[in-house]
């Protein structure tokens, strides 16, 4: 057991029995923060096979069972259960990171129970318990404080204030606070959902996360396919019914055309993209929660984000050094004179080390940077803490046979102790004012005239003096200026929210090149607005200050509402509400507290600044590259499905495709070419660009008629080696040589539209200087799958292939470039004409 400090003994009676913590944690439950439930795997495996693509994919393979084609239904199948594996995996991934970083919460604390201190888990403590709280300890509840001996506390994490926050008798003391000086005993009044904190929980809870756009975007999409493929069904039927009296027929024949139509191989692509998006962003440190809100970030219009520790280090570092003589600005390559050298040793010796203290710590560290510590600070004698009546803190030190004192506080303290006359107060008052009015803490120090024999009694009793002010600052993070420059670039507004002072904001927004860094809003000024002022103001003014988690859940409410596209960082619990309510909602990994990393759908787990751009840059690239990816496959859908019915609506003599080339096609060949386009380098102009509009389909005019295009050269040089081959190279051959050589055009000519496809712009041999690794493997496994499947014994049974003769495998794969080759050519003709 613990002592038992003499300040606290007369509290040892007071604390709770073991009966009433029972009692307790029965009637206001534990001192836990609900957070968002585990999924089960049931809960898991519903989600996942409710979403539209998979229905379609289990339907098309119930339509397959009904045609009697068991083999392509349970491909389709096998292809059902790989999606999901393969989700499963991410999101399990992803809980177990989120886990790791959850397991850094709960502190530990002290408790006075059965007259007894002990030590417990916070989730331990129960409501009207007795705590005892000292140095460095995280509060584990909200409580009262009923006796303290110089108690500050670091609210950061809830109100965004890097600077300690001074307790006394009967104040609030909240839960995640951090204490940074002296002792107090505390009474519990609320735990769990019932703190501070747990509000802001259920804040979160109640606000719903929406779709993305790019499941909005392909849920229309699959609707629009469905309609112009149930259609074509219908018409084929109908033609085969009332021209050729098969209605049987024909009805078989609209199914199997509109599976042929529908994307099946669309929810494997998404998949393969995100995932693959979501492992590249995990390399730069950047956990996704959501992986397809990747994509979304590519479309983000504002960025709005928190200022202590997201912006700035939240770590309190010495700006500037006023003595008597000079005013210097410190950098690391600075050179102290003997003057500042002897400021910052007097401070330092004015300190308490070790200490929780961020002005104490930036004094030490400072001295370590400029390799001038002194460990004299060390042996003091007696010190006169920091009091609601003293603004000071004094030290005295033993000095050989003699007692020095070192002091530093508020200036306004350390002028009185220096007893200073009216015009070296002026003087001394002008000067802080200027720093304080440029974002800076300050800080007076002084140090007794000469050492004394005897340790004072009181701080007063020794004459001071002045040496000059500390100037204190919460720096920016380095990378910030550049990442916001490169915002602006990217045509994203950024927007500083903070619980800070507005001088402090505006000298930071001024710092990292915000826009109009001079317009500073508080919230207590935004209350008073209506909606229409309001609305006004969010649209100009790029940084607010003194505002509450709930100021800042409403100008990113109104954002949104605007049209924003609206993107939220920051690490605090004052944080949450806002970064749930956000389009796509940015954690910070190390210091953000749990609530926080909850409500977020991507955690930064460096906590860089720059992270967010570069998840911008990716979710920019994915958009493109899913473009260019579903131009190809709607491309190469058409040739499939044409060379497929031709023959059968023409009585062409031989039938080319059946159901298993057209599943190893669709299920086998395109998805593993569209895995070249997930890995394409981004475009030269990528993040100089406007965001996309929300409006902007993933299918527009240009990619629709684009893929067109392809689709029906496509279909052309397909049908051109059908016909050169049964009309001049078949000879006396099987008839399965024209089939074989069909197929042979279709693949490569798949092959080639690759290279047509990696630019919507660009011809293929102005984007073939840009090398993409992929593409060789791709080439090589697909070339080598077809020699197997038309030169193996048994698997070109199979598929219904025979060897082809060096002239019928020559011909067939020219006629596929010779198609993609005048396609390339079309397709830069076409985007000079859309776009110019």
């Amino acid at each position: 057991m613990p002592s038992i400090p003499k300040q606290i003994s007369e509290y040892i009676l007071m604390g709770l029995t073991q009966e009433q913590v029972r009692k307790n944690r029965t009637k206001y439950g534990a001192n836990e923060i609900s957070s968002s439930k585990k999924k089960g795997i049931f809960q898991m495996l519903f989600g996942v096979v409710t979403e539209p693509m998979i229905l379609l994919l289990i339907s098309i393979s119930i339509v397959y069972l009904l045609l009697g084609d068991r083999g392509e239904a349970l491909l389709l199948l096998f292809s059902v259960v790989g999606i999901i594996t393969i989700t499963f995996y991410q999101e399990k991934k992803t809980e177990t990171a989120i886990s790791a970083l959850r397991s850094l919460a709960s502190p530990r604390t002290n408790v006075i129970r059965d007259k007894q201190i002990i030590r417990i888990e916070g989730k331990d403590v129960v409501y009207d318990d007795l705590l005892i709280l000292n140095e460095g300890d995280r509060v584990p509840a909200d409580c009262e404080l009923i006796s303290d001996r110089m108690f500050s506390c670091d609210e950061s994490l809830l109100t965004g204030e890097s600077v300690p926050v001074s307790k006394s008798q009967s104040n609030s003391v909240f839960c995640g606070s951090l204490v940074v000086s002296g002792e107090g005993v505390c009474r519990v009044n609320a735990v769990g959902n019932h703190t501070e904190i747990g509000k802001i929980g259920r804040k979160i809870a109640d606000e719903t996360v929406g779709r993305t756009l790019l499941e909005i975007e392909v849920a229309r999409l699959v609707r629009n396919l469905f309609i112009v493929a149930a259609s074509l069904c219908v018409i084929l039927a109908l033609y085969f019914g009332i021209v050729k009296s098969q209605w049987l027929h024909g009805l078989l024949s609209g199914l199997t055309l509109a599976i042929g139509l529908m994307p099946e191989e669309l929810p494997l692509v998404l998949t393969i993209f995100f995932a693959l998006g979501a492992f590249r962003l995990s390399t730069k440190n950047v956990l996704v929660r959501r992986s397809s809100i990747i994509e979304t970030l590519g479309a983000a219009t504002v960025l709005c984000s928190d200022k202590t520790g997201t912006i700035t280090q939240n770590k309190m570092k010495v700006g500037i050094v006023v003595t008597k003589s000079e005013t210097a600005t410190l950098h690391p390559e600075s050179n102290l004179s003997e003057d500042v050298k002897d400021l910052l040793q007097i401070a330092y010796c004015a300190s308490k080390h070790p200490s929780f203290d961020p002005m104490d710590i930036a004094i030490s560290d400072c001295l370590v940077s400029f390799h001038e510590i002194d460990d004299s600070a060390l042996l003091s004698v007696k010190d006169f803490p920091l009091t609601p009546d003293h603004l000071t803190m004094v030290r005295v030190l033993q000095e050989k046979n003699a007692y020095q004192s070192y002091a530093k506080g508020s200036p306004e303290a350390i002028f009185d102790l220096c007893q200073f006359d009216s015009a070296e107060s002026n003087f001394w008052t002008t000067k802080t004012n200027e720093l304080a009015k440029a974002g800076y803490r300050v800080l007076g120090v002084a140090k007794s005239k000469s050492p004394s024999s005897n340790i004072p009694e009181e701080r007063k009793h020794v004459d001071y003096l002045f040496y000059g002010l500390l100037a204190f600052l919460d720096p920016i993070r380095e990378i910030v200026p550049l990442a916001v420059k490169t915002a602006y670039d990217s045509g994203i507004r950024v927007i500083m929210i903070t619980g800070d002072y507005p001088e402090t904001a505006k000298n930071i927004a001024d710092q990292i090149g915000l826009k109009d860094s001079h317009l500073v809003y508080t919230g207590k000024v935004l209350a008073s607005l209506n909606e229409t002022e309001l609305q006004s103001v969010i649209r100009t003014c790029n940084v607010f200050s003194r505002v509450s988690p709930e100021d800042k859940w409403r100008i990113v409410r109104m954002l949104k509402a605007d049209g924003e596209i609206v993107a939220m960082t920051g690490d605090g619990v004052n944080d949450a509400p806002a970064l749930r309510t956000a389009n796509i909602g940015v954690a910070m990994g190390e210091r953000g507290t749990d609530v926080a990393r909850e409500a977020a759908d991507i955690v930064l787990l460096d906590d860089s600044f720059s992270s967010i751009l570069e998840s911008v840059k990716i979710g920019r690239q994915i958009f493109d590259n899913l473009k260019k990816a579903l131009g190809y496959l709607i491309g190469v859908h058409i040739p499939i499905v044409g060379i497929t019915f031709f023959p059968i609506i023409f009585d062409w003599p031989i039938v080319v495709l059946s159901a298993i080339h057209i599943v190893f096609m669709e299920m086998v060949i395109d998805p593993t070419c569209t895995i070249v386009f997930e890995r394409e380098s981004q475009e030269a102009d990528l993040m100089k660009r406007k965001p996309r509009e929300t409006s902007e389909p993933l299918l527009d005019k240009e990619l629709f008629i684009n893929s067109l295009i392809q689709g029906a050269i496509s279909l052309l040089s397909v049908v051109s080696s059908y016909w050169i081959t049964e009309l001049f190279l078949k000879g006396n051959s099987s008839p399965k040589v024209v089939s074989t050589a069909t197929f042979v055009t279709l693949v490569f000519s798949n092959l080639f539209l690759i290279l047509a496809n990696r630019s919507l712009h660009e011809s293929m041999w102005s984007r073939m200087r840009i090398p993409n690794p992929i593409i060789r493997f791709v080439f090589a496994g697909t070339i080598g799958v077809l020699f197997l499947a038309m030169y193996l014994p048994g698997l070109n049974a199979m598929f219904h292939f025979v060897p082809l003769n060096f002239v019928q495998f020559s011909s067939a794969i020219l006629v596929a470039f010779i198609g993609v080759l005048f396609y390339d050519m079309t397709k830069v003709l076409v985007s000079k004409l859309l776009r110019g």
